[in-house]
C-alpha cells in the first residue's frame, strides 16, 4: 500500500503555521522582557551606559592588546577616555552653562522682539484682512502682546510646591550620579572580562546549543557593537556641522544648541526633528527669516548625515524595515521615556538576527 505524502498546499499551510506560531512566542517573549526591564530599570539604566562605554572603547583595547597585557590595554583606554570627558566637562561645559544663564537674561528681550514681529504679521497679512473683510469682523486682535504676557504670567512661581520640586531635583542628581558612577565602573568589568564572561556563559549552555549560542553572541556583538559607535560618532560629526550653522548664521547660543541637536541626533527619527526646534525657535527671537534659514540648514545637514555620513561610518545599516523602528520607538519611549528611544532599534536589531537565523539560516531558507 503507497503512502501518499503531502501535498505543497499542505506544507506550506504547515510551515506559515509554525511562522505564525514562532512570531507570536516571538513577541510574548519581547513584551515579557521589557516588563522585567521596567521592573528593574534604575538598574538597567547604568548597564546600558557600561555597554556602551564597552563598545565604544572595545576597538582602541584591541588595537593596544596586541602589544601588551589586556588589563593594561584597558586600564590606558580608559585614562584616556577619562581625559576626553573630563576636558568636555571642563571646556565645552561651563561655556553651555555660561549661554543658557545668558538667554534667560536676554529672553524678556527675545520676547519683546517676538511679539513685535507677530504684531507686524498680523497687522500686515493680507489673507487675515481678507477674511475679515470676507465675514465682516475682527477675527484675531491686532496685538498679540496680551497674548504672550498671559502664557509668561501663566507660570506662577509662587505656586510651586518647593519641597516636592526640592525633591524631585534631589532624586535626579543621585540618581544622575549613580549612573556617571556605576555605568564606567561597570564599564570597566566588562572590556577587561568580555572573554571570560563570554566563556563562562557557554559553559553553562547545553553541549547541543553551545554552537547555536557561539553563533548568536557573534552576531549581538556585532550588530550592537557597529549601532553604538556609528551612533555616537555620527552625533559628534551633525552635532560640529549643527554648531557651524549656527556661528556662520550669528544665531545666539550656537555652541549650546549644536550640543542639543547632536545628542539628540542619537534618538533614530525623530531625533533630528526635536533637536532643530530649539535652535529655530532662538532663530525666530531674532527675525523669521534666521528662523527659516536654520530650518533649511538643518534639513540640508540631515541630507549629508543621511546619504554620506551614516552611509560611510556605518558601513551597512541596522538592517530593520522602518514601520518596526517607528514600533519600537513608540513603545521603547512609551516603556522608558528617553532611554527607551535610545536601545529600541538596537534592541529591535539583535531580536531580528536572532529570528533571521532560526527561523530562515539554520532553515536553510533565502533571507
Amino acid at each position: 500500500m503507497r503512502i501518499r505524502k503531502p501535498s505543497n498546499g499542505i506544507k506550506t499551510i504547515k510551515n506559515i503555521g509554525i511562522f505564525s506560531w514562532s512570531v507570536i512566542g516571538f513577541l510574548l517573549i519581547a513584551a515579557l522582557f521589557f516588563y522585567i526591564i521596567y521592573l528593574i530599570k534604575i538598574a538597567i539604566i547604568p548597564l546600558i551606559l557600561a555597554i556602551a562605554i564597552a563598545y565604544l572603547l572595545t576597538p582602541i583595547v584591541i588595537l593596544l592588546q596586541k602589544k601588551m597585557r589586556r588589563v593594561f590595554a584597558v586600564t590606558i583606554t580608559y585614562i584616556i577616555f577619562t581625559g576626553i570627558i573630563f576636558t568636555i566637562f571642563f571646556f565645552i561645559i561651563p561655556i553651555i552653562i555660561d549661554q543658557f544663564r545668558t538667554f534667560m537674561d536676554k529672553f524678556p528681550a527675545y520676547m519683546e522682539n517676538l511679539t513685535r514681529i507677530i504684531n507686524d504679521f498680523l497687522q500686515n497679512s493680507v489673507l487675515i484682512k481678507n477674511t475679515e473683510n470676507l465675514i465682516g469682523k475682527e477675527i484675531i486682535p491686532r496685538d498679540a502682546s496680551g497674548i504672550i504676557q498671559y502664557f509668561i504670567s501663566s507660570i506662577n512661581l509662587e505656586e510651586i510646591d518647593i519641597f516636592r520640586r526640592a525633591t524631585t531635583v534631589g532624586m535626579l542628581v543621585f540618581n544622575t550620579a549613580l549612573y556617571l558612577i556605576v555605568g564606567p565602573l561597570l564599564g570597566i568589568y566588562i572590556l577587561n572580562y568580555t572573554d571570560k564572561i563570554k566563556t563562562t556563559f557557554i559553559k553553562i549552555i547545553p553541549k547541543r546549543f553551545k554552537n547555536q549560542t557561539t553563533i548568536i553572541l557573534e552576531r549581538i556583538n556585532k550588530v550592537a557593537g557597529r549601532y553604538v559607535r556609528g551612533q555616537i560618532l555620527v552625533s559628534i560629526i551633525v552635532g560640529i556641522l549643527c554648531t557651524i550653522v549656527l556661528l556662520v548664521l550669528k544665531v545666539d547660543f550656537a555652541i549650546l544648541l549644536g550640543s542639543i541637536a547632536g545628542l539628540l541626533n542619537m534618538i533614530p527619527l525623530l531625533g533630528p526633528i526635536i533637536g532643530a526646534i530649539p535652535a529655530a525657535l532662538t532663530a525666530l527671537f531674532i527675525s523669521p527669516l534666521k528662523a527659516l534659514l536654520v530650518i533649511l540648514l538643518f534639513i540640508a545637514v540631515q541630507q549629508i548625515d543621511n546619504y554620506i555620513i551614516s552611509p560611510n561610518i556605518m558601513k551597512y545599516q541596522v538592517g530593520v524595515h522602518p514601520g518596526i523602528i517607528i514600533f519600537s520607538l513608540m513603545a521603547g519611549g512609551a516603556l522608558f521615556g528617553i532611554w527607551g528611544l535610545l536601545i529600541a532599534v538596537p534592541t529591535v536589531a539583535i531580536l531580528q538576527e536572532i529570528l533571521r537565523y532560526y527561523l530562515l539560516e539554520k532553515n536553510k531558507i533565502a533571507s
